[in-house]
């Protein structure tokens, strides 16, 4: 008898097992679903958030035939998109293309609607230089004059960003520390507008993603004064990195792409595959370097470890700086 029970067992482990396994493949291959997949982008649209995100669905489109949407949901430093991907249903359907601001919100919005670290990863996507950048006719032509006047003429230099709390904005927060200096900064719902301001005059710089400057600053538009790398850039060899006057300074910026909590894994497995084959796609590869891009597309397990170690480093330095949001 009691041999009996335990075959039975056996065999219904295995049973329930091989139905989860096939429950997995089916989700899987289902996906992408009829309807179109909205990719929610949270800033306004036409800034250097849109280019990677849709090289990516592009890409996805023509390697599963699927239909994949680009939504932009700007506001509150990336909260108000990142919001409505949180509230959705976890069926692969809603996806949430973001910055590296998903890591620093908790430290500003410590009463936020939604855990950024209870999304569902998928993949680190690229990598993408932060540069501070003037108008082609501003009278400032150096990085040392941008910091000299910063110093002779306090909170005179204004700075655009994409919003409180988003990577372009601490960038110019870490260079008024360590550089002791005091500059303005002017917030906008996405780089898009703010670098419309910096072309009509109405701010004096900004801290731009090079997907948006590269060409303007080629054709004389924009004047790269320094990197927010810790080395100077293979696009702009003859433009410093900020350390080399400020030692200590570096900004990194980053792209992920991220599901709703519970997202099943079938799903983030078929997803990780299907990024995987972009990398050496040449169209990608060349369209990425254009505008100075660093694809990654690492997989899941990277972008967990990212945030997992970047949302507490975040909280530590925002306290530090006592920034709040606007």
């Amino acid at each position: 008898m009691q041999i009996r029970r335990l075959l039975f067992a056996a065999t219904l482990a295995v049973a329930v097992s091989s139905s989860a396994a096939a429950q997995a493949q089916a989700q899987a291959q289902d996906w992408p679903p009829a309807a179109a997949v909205r990719v929610i982008v949270p800033f306004a649209a036409g800034g250097p958030v849109d280019v990677p995100a849709r090289l990516m669905n592009e890409r996805l489109a023509a390697q599963t035939k699927g239909t994949f949407i680009l939504e932009n949901r700007g506001g509150a430093g990336g909260s108000i998109g990142a919001q409505q991907v949180a509230q959705a249903a976890p069926d692969g359907q809603t996806l949430l293309f973001t910055t590296s601001s998903i890591a620093i919100a908790p430290a500003l919005y410590p009463n936020l609607p939604f855990d950024p670290l209870q999304f569902t990863a998928i993949s680190l996507i690229a990598e993408v230089p932060i540069v501070l950048t003037v108008r082609g006719n501003s009278p400032i032509r150096t990085l040392a004059e941008y910091l000299a006047k910063a110093k002779a003429e306090p909170g005179k230099i204004s700075f655009g960003s994409g919003g409180v709390g988003t990577g372009n904005h601490l960038s110019g927060e870490l260079l008024k520390i360590l550089a002791g200096i005091n500059l303005l900064h002017v917030p906008f719902r996405g780089m898009a507008p703010g670098m419309a301001a910096l072309y009509a005059g109405d701010i004096d710089s900004a801290f731009s993603s090079t997907t948006e400057v590269l060409a303007p600053a080629r054709d004389g538009r924009l004047r790269v004064l320094g990197v927010c790398s810790p080395e100077r850039l293979p696009e702009l060899p003859d433009v410093p990195s900020i350390a080399e006057l400020v030692p200590g300074y570096a900004m990194a910026n980053w792209y992920g792409l991220f599901g709703p909590h519970g997202l099943p894994p079938a799903i983030v497995q078929r997803l990780e595959r299907e990024l995987a084959a972009m990398r050496s796609h040449p169209l990608m590869i060349e369209r990425a370097a254009a505008a100075g891009i660093k694809m990654k597309l690492t997989g899941a397990g990277v972008l967990r470890e990212r945030m997992a170690a970047e949302v507490p480093r975040w909280k530590k330095l925002v306290a530090e700086l006592k920034l709040k949001p606007d």
